[in-house]
């Protein structure tokens, strides 16, 4: 990969479309990288708004929706599928992740589904290569690896995340602004949204899985963003007999998204690949078009119900 970033001019960095702390932190890391090498860089991403608690991670506010195909370069992070990307950027491409799932697209490849996150994959690169990583650079990796353990709290955290995070907070990792945009702040929009969600909630199959819903007016009532709806899912796996935590949101096209989240060493990529979904063994989604959402909802609840089984 290094001949390739060394042998070009002009390079785009690709998030995937609703990008996560991992995906951003990888490529703004990666930024921080090519400001040294005097590159000509874009940080692309699809979606227009993105997420306010990335504004934690440097270089995130120099992203751009907008690409105009000149690039001899392109490198894409965290995006299992070419579809993530948002765009077809023309070019020499590496693919850069850590899903089980992961097309295998690209001319270049670097893909460990055992690694916690993506800037666990760049990280062990980067050591690799005897790159110096600055503070900013180990803000960004330390984002993607908190969020995508939820703050050293998932299955995949093991000793060798928390060696990777130390090699960060002793490279100048803002480990406070990190756990505080990504965890702890919330908009009172967001807090409206969550009640509302925690009104709809349901426990199915004997208390194992809890249902969620979100439709467009409870979004338009509180004034909340789609990704909002992460905090409620991910509180709702606190309940003592859960295993399975699903969420639908209404999407503005009028298509349903599902998401699952699981903490209990079941594999809810295989419930969403049943629905031309994809993701991790503990968290995973899918978007269904066409389906109204009782019925999406008692067909993904028969997919767990043999899952559990």
């Amino acid at each position: 990969m290094r001949q390739a970033i060394e042998a070009a001019e002009r390079i785009v960095l690709i998030t995937h479309i609703n990008p996560d702390a991992d995906s951003m932190g990888s490529a703004c890391a990666m930024y921080a990288y090519l400001l040294r090498l005097q590159k000509k860089i874009t940080l692309f991403c699809a979606t227009q708004t993105i997420d306010a608690r990335l504004e934690c991670i440097p270089w995130s506010e120099k992203t751009t929706s907008r690409y105009d195909g000149r690039a001899d370069l392109a490198i894409a992070f965290d995006c299992a599928s070419y579809a993530r990307l948002g765009v077809s950027p023309g070019c020499t491409l590496i693919n850069v992740d850590h899903h089980a799932t992961n097309e295998g697209y690209g001319d270049i490849r670097m893909v460990d589904p055992g690694a916690a996150s993506t800037t666990m994959v760049l990280l062990r690169w980067l050591e690799e290569e005897g790159i110096r990583i600055n503070p900013k650079m180990a803000t960004a990796l330390y984002a993607g690896l908190a969020d995508d353990t939820v703050a050293f709290m998932s299955r995949r955290t093991d000793a060798a995340v928390f060696e990777a995070a130390a090699k960060l907070l002793r490279a100048g990792a803002d480990v406070h602004a990190v756990h505080r945009s990504l965890f702890v702040r919330q908009p009172l929009s967001a807090l409206r949204l969550k009640g509302l969600i925690f009104e709809t909630m349901q426990l199915h199959l004997d208390g194992r899985v809890v249902v969620l819903r979100v439709s467009r007016e409870m979004l338009k009532r509180s004034g909340a963003q789609p990704e909002d709806c992460e905090s409620a899912l991910h509180e709702a796996m606190g309940l003592p007999t859960v295993r399975v935590a699903l969420l639908f949101r209404e999407r503005e096209d009028g298509s349903i998204r599902g998401s699952l989240r699981t903490d209990d060493g079941i594999d809810v990529s295989r419930i969403a690949a049943q629905f031309s979904g994809g993701g991790h063994p503990f968290a995973a989604g899918f978007i269904v078009e066409g389906e109204s959402m009782a019925t999406l909802e008692t067909k993904v609840l028969k997919a767990i119900e043999k899952e559990l089984e």
